[in-house]
């Protein structure tokens, strides 16, 4: 039982949104999900939104990801009507350069309207330099659907499989030509179930895309530059 209990993976830590986030909603998409810190630690994320999903696990996914916080606490600012008010940042991003990045999720049809371009440019006033070092709207419009499918995917495939990985490494440092990701599993004998493996290859560098696209069987590969 002890010999068990030592390969069972740690509990993911709490959600850390200040804004209590609800467990359903009528016509809202909410929820949680678990990612890998960057200290490879589970860490459970809410969301309120479908966007605000795939506005987060987009940037969990970036090279420059550090850490994101979601649903902060209330940030008060002069409205520019003259009251004072308070904004609820959806995220604090921040990348491993140290930028924090304080991000409002809204639909395309509410960020292009002037009241709330001239609702934002006062919260920007009151956010920078105080909670964060920029202020970013992000839309369905921001979102790639190139982007989006990698992230998926890398989500996906985030845990490790030592030996297939170890064969998947070793076949990639041999590669001298691009390739097809099905073709090099072929090559290898590994076939679909080496996919995952490709994905993580991809994500540390083992691997390259011939060209920016949505990752798939069929999409071109080359040896990457990890060692």
């Amino acid at each position: 039982m002890s010999t068990a209990r030592k390969h069972l993976m740690p509990p993911p830590a709490k959600s850390r949104a200040v804004r209590p986030i609800p467990k359903s909603s009528k016509g809202h998409f909410v929820g949680e999900f678990v990612y890998d810190n960057i200290k490879g630690k589970p860490q459970r994320l809410g969301f309120a939104s479908y966007t605000e999903f795939k506005a987060a696990i987009c940037l969990i996914y970036r090279e420059d990801f550090a850490d994101i916080e979601e649903q902060l606490a209330s940030l008060p600012f002069n409205h520019p009507k003259g009251a004072t008010s308070q904004h609820f940042f959806d995220f604090r991003f921040t990348t491993k350069g140290g930028q924090r990045i304080c991000i409002s999720v809204k639909p395309e049809r509410i960020a292009t309207t002037y009241a709330y371009q001239a609702m934002i440019g006062a919260v920007k006033n009151a956010a920078i330099g105080n909670i964060c070092d920029a202020v970013a709207t992000v839309t369905e419009r921001n979102i790639s659907p190139i982007e989006l499918h990698n992230a998926e995917l890398y989500h996906a495939a985030r845990k490790p499989e030592p030996e297939i990985d170890a064969i998947v490494v070793d076949g990639l440092a041999q590669l001298e030509t691009t390739v097809s990701v099905n073709e090099f599993l072929e090559s290898i004998g590994l076939s679909g179930r080496g996919f995952f493996s490709v994905a993580r290859a991809i994500r540390s560098g083992h691997a390259r895309l011939f060209t920016p696209e949505k990752i798939r069987g069929k999409t071109l590969i080359e040896r990457g530059v990890a060692e």
